[in-house]
């Protein structure tokens, strides 16, 4: 397949994405589509107002190339992703984290936000990141997807719909 390299027996794509944390979703928003030229796929909302507090971006036909997500904090990490081809590549990937005994955060499982699938994992100096496969593809004409607040679990954790509190605090 094009792009891809050998990383000890899985594959991932050349194609990264990013979970990132900041306090100027709007701006951010704002600068991702009306500079950059990126589209909403997957928005979360928040409260009676339905602040937007989570977003999801792509440039391409994945269903998200960045994400933000509305912190009080300006410029924190919370992961990147390297694509995989399919579900047996994350499968396998999970494989290779429990042999060599790398840190496991989360996984494997799937998102209902996106639809893909993932494991997420530490690296030596703390910070995370997931492998991830699946998803739909996108296209232009395709609705924003809004998830509301009370549907977290189920958005970022399919399968047990419950909210990890590590997940959502930690953050470099």
């Amino acid at each position: 397949m094009l792009g891809q390299m050998d990383c000890g027996g899985w594959h991932p794509l050349v194609s990264i994405i990013a979970l990132l944390y900041g306090d100027d979703l709007d701006g951010s928003v704002r600068l991702f589509i009306d500079v950059l030229g990126f589209a909403l796929t997957e928005q979360v909302v928040a409260g009676p107002e339905k602040l937007m507090i989570g977003a999801f971006l792509t440039c391409s036909t994945k269903p998200h190339d960045v994400a933000f997500i509305r912190q009080p904090v300006k410029g924190k990490f919370h992961h990147a992703s390297f694509v995989l081809d399919n579900w047996g590549d994350v499968l396998k990937a999970a494989d290779i984290i429990a042999k060599k005994n790398v840190p496991l955060d989360i996984g494997p499982t799937r998102h209902g936000i996106t639809r893909g699938e993932t494991v997420y994992f530490f690296d030596p100096s703390g910070n995370r990141n997931e492998v991830f496969s699946g998803g739909y593809i996108y296209y232009p004409d395709k609705p924003v997807l809004t998830w509301t607040d009370d549907e977290l679990g189920k958005a970022i954790f399919y399968h047990d719909r419950k909210l990890n509190e590590k997940f959502l605090s930690v953050f470099t």
